[in-house]
């Protein structure tokens, strides 16, 4: 029987590795019936289009991440009736506040991969995530319809029940490896028809530019920016990962927030 995560596993790449293409943080991500042209206009461009190849624009958004930490790249191609939008060597379109804005009037799929911080997936319609979730951790699930997927997360082999065992189910370095990366462009493939496999992307064409690295802006009356229930929750699990200091009963440190959001600044 063919191993249904095979065409999946070059984007679980390690460093230095053949297909090591998009690096440790990355964002995939799937816009149903949007033209490329429409999407990239979403991720609000700062430089003009360009049309090249996959390795090209992977090439061209490491070389922004080596030397500004400011901008990003993004890349889009068609596939069918999705677009699919690539950022290599960084991404933010998986997070909350990106999607509600992406997703407007649409239906969007996303994977980030964040070897530093914790990985992403989201589904979103019309503005709304539907669905959300670390694929590490695909028991914890949040949106609007947060088991609308589960059926089909079963089906890649994602375990939605908490761990058992002394790790109980705070800990998610108690979990064995399972691909999480793999399973969630599995998902991905299960509701877009679109299997990003390397060959798949090497044969596309994509239009790519520059965008601001964005921050968010909004804040409340103390200056520190305000976050939904779930990123606040993230955050916090993934400041004690890293032994960050962490008040259980005050606000997260605006310093914190940023570590967790853009970890390109850690150590």
């Amino acid at each position: 029987m063919t191993d249904p995560l095979t065409p999946f596993r070059w984007l679980e790449a390690d460093i230095g590795d053949e297909s090591d293409l998009l690096g440790e943080i990355f964002c995939v991500s799937f816009f149903h019936r949007l033209d490329p042209a429409e999407v990239l206009s979403r991720f609000a461009p700062v430089s003009p289009a360009e049309t090249m190849t996959f390795k090209e624009s992977c090439g061209r958004a490491r070389a922004y991440f080596e030397d500004t930490r400011d901008i990003l790249y993004v890349g889009v191609a068609q596939v069918g009736e999705w677009s699919v939008a690539v950022e290599p060597w960084g991404g933010q379109a998986v997070l909350s506040t990106m999607m509600t804005r992406l997703s407007r009037a649409g239906e969007v799929v996303s994977v980030g991969r964040n070897d530093y911080a914790r990985h992403r997936f989201a589904y979103a319609i019309d503005g709304t995530v539907v669905a959300g979730f670390n694929p590490a951790e695909p028991d914890r699930r949040w949106g609007s319809d947060p088991d609308r997927l589960s059926g089909l997360m079963r089906e890649v082999g994602m375990d939605l029940e908490p761990p058992e065992g002394e790790w109980g189910v705070e800990s998610w370095y108690g979990r064995p490896n399972q691909e999480p990366v793999a399973r969630a462009f599995a998902l991905a493939a299960k509701i877009t028809g679109v299997a990003l496999t390397l060959t798949a992307a090497n044969r596309l064409q994509f239009v790519g530019a520059a965008r601001k690295h964005e921050r968010s802006t909004k804040t409340g009356r103390d200056g520190q920016r305000a976050m939904s229930r779930e990123e606040s929750a993230e955050i916090r699990q993934w400041a004690k990962a890293h032994g960050l200091p962490l008040s259980e009963t005050r606000r997260i440190a605006s310093s914190v927030v940023e570590n967790a959001e853009d970890p390109r600044d850690m150590p």
